[in-house]
């Protein structure tokens, strides 16, 4: 299964986005800015 790294600020578009890559068959790693994200 693919993996991709999930960065965004707002909550919102981060649970939707999440929603839709899990559908598409993604494992998603969430992070919510920059710093968190590198440090995934």
């Amino acid at each position: 299964m693919p993996k991709i790294l999930l960065v965004e600020d707002h909550e919102m578009n981060r649970d939707m986005l999440f929603r839709r890559l899990i559908r598409r068959g993604y494992e998603v790693v969430m992070a919510v800015d920059g710093e968190e994200g590198v440090a995934c």
